[in-house]
């Protein structure tokens, strides 16, 4: 059997920390990547790589069979079940390549793209080698070792970006994007076997065990494909590369500071959904306590992002993207209810109901692909931003309902650990705009840089007054998510070493 790592004493809350420190440092740097490559590349770039990604990520999900997630909520898992979910990775990865290079003639016809004739059987190569990454990292998670965690995403994230940048500036094409991704998977699987002294062997001993779970993980993977990636594949075909790369980097700039900066939390307390998945009291004060984390971070986050799409276009990325300010302000909201809704879809899983998120995606899907379609053919990507915004709303209604039901949670105090967020980003969303009413005339354009600034500060001290308020007057109650901040800051300053 594989050693059992002993959970490092880390709390979970101290772990969501870690991972959140991780995730801020990694999105600081994949902003920084961002920031380099739009001056050096072109919207046009970004988008063929975008094509030969969905691709890619069409054929990977041979192997989308969530392994990962299934030894995790398996609190019993041996030796056999890590090697079966290794053997299955591995064979997923040859699969995977061979068939993109069995599609490249196909895609190019189909993109009217012939440049990815030579980019998609570099990526098959990353496809191939990501299918070896040792299995035995997943017990850092499982085990809720954080300190070990953070290392394996840290080395892994600044290596990759390193390597992407250096490639940037040597080739100013599209190659340092499609380099950058393959060496990150080498990366990737090299780290893995020097952080974690698991060897695995080939073995489908558990197969049986893992294909009753993770068969509904593979139909929530593939549905979950086609809602994300299905307007890169509509869109690289009706409106070419220059679009679909101005529509992808809205998208990953708009979303990355609400869903990027949740994943981590996302990341840590998934391990303990599953601990307490069979009490259901505990299950759900875990779930509010971090819900409640997740909402007052999010919710200033993306506001204020919709508020200040423009300044923040011209100062990040340069006017020759103004096109993708439009889109940010769509996708800004996109990234909101999909924060929101990741840590329930967690919840039904923890609970080993994937089969319930499944089929509330897939019967979702039915109305999107159609509207997707219609949208983006008549009205490009701003038709195809719609569509995505409006559908990541409704799909909020049924997966409620089923999570409702699952835990058996009212819904008062669900809206207690929202509505406290939702008025301090109203008034940090008014104060916003009555800056930029104030100087828009002039700073704006003689300084974005400044007036960004300026937007933040104003926008973060508004939110952070109303909602102290509001808990005071609410008689500060204990199990919130601004007590635990406050707890956690206040036990911070307290460990603080006395100045000299």
């Amino acid at each position: 059997m594989i050693n059992k790592e002993t959970k490092s004493g880390v709390s979970v809350a101290h772990g969501a920390a870690l991972m959140m420190l991780l995730k801020m440092f990694e999105r600081s740097i994949g902003l920084i990547s961002t920031l380099i490559l739009a001056r050096v590349l072109t919207p046009a770039d970004f988008g063929l790589v975008a094509m030969a990604m969905s691709v890619v990520g069409l054929t990977e999900l041979m192997g989308a069979f969530g392994f990962d997630v299934a030894i995790i909520q398996n609190q019993n898992a041996e030796r056999k079940h890590y090697d079966t979910a290794w053997t299955f990775n591995v064979l997923f990865s040859v699969a995977t390549a061979a068939v993109l290079l069995a599609v490249t003639y196909a895609a190019s016809i189909f993109y009217k793209e012939p440049r990815l004739l030579y980019v998609l059987p570099v990526l098959a190569l990353g496809a191939l080698i990501a299918g070896f990454e040792n299995i035995g990292t997943v017990n850092f998670r499982k085990h809720m070792d954080f300190k070990k965690e953070f290392r394996f995403l840290f080395f892994k994230r600044i290596a990759t970006f390193v390597i992407t940048i250096i490639m940037a500036l040597t080739f100013r094409s599209y190659w340092a994007l499609v380099i950058g991704i393959v060496s990150g998977k080498l990366i990737s699987v090299i780290i893995s076997y020097l952080l974690h002294e698991f060897r695995p062997r080939f073995s489908l001993a558990a197969s049986a065990e893992f294909f009753h779970f993770s068969k509904w993980l593979f139909l929530s993977n593939l549905v979950l494909f086609i809602q994300n990636k299905s307007d890169s594949f509509i869109l690289g075909r009706a409106v070419g590369a220059y679009d679909l790369g101005v529509y992808n980097i809205a998208s990953e700039i708009a979303v990355m500071p609400s869903t990027e900066f949740i994943a981590p939390i996302n990341r840590a307390v998934f391990p303990a959904y599953s601990k307490l998945s069979v009490d259901l009291p505990a299950l759900r004060e875990k779930f509010l306590e971090v819900f409640g984390m997740i909402a007052i971070i999010c919710l200033p986050i993306s506001v204020g992002l919709a508020c200040v799409a423009d300044t923040a276009v011209a100062v990040l990325l340069g006017k020759q993207w103004a096109s993708a300010v439009p889109l940010m302000r769509i996708f800004a909201v996109c990234g909101l209810t999909s924060a929101l809704q990741s840590n329930l879809v967690l919840v039904i899983v923890a609970r080993g109901q994937p089969k319930a998120n499944t089929m509330m995606s897939a019967g979702m899907l039915v109305l999107y692909l159609p509207l997707l379609m219609y949208g983006a053919i008549h009205y490009g990507v701003y038709g195809a931003a719609w569509v995505h915004l409006v559908m990541s709303v409704i799909v909020l209604i049924p997966l409620h309902l089923v999570f409702f039901r699952l835990i058996e949670l009212r819904g008062a105090a669900y809206l207690g650990t929202l509505w406290r967020p939702l008025a301090g980003a109203a008034g940090m969303a008014a104060a916003v705009l009555a800056v930029r009413a104030a100087i828009d005339g002039y700073l704006i354009h003689a300084a974005p840089l400044l007036a960004l600034i300026v937007y933040v500060a104003v926008g973060g001290l508004a939110y952070v007054a109303v909602v102290l308020l509001l808990w005071q007057l609410s008689g500060r109650p204990a199990a919130s998510a601004e007590t635990n901040i406050l707890r956690t800051l206040a036990g911070r300053l307290r460990r603080a070493p006395a100045p000299l």
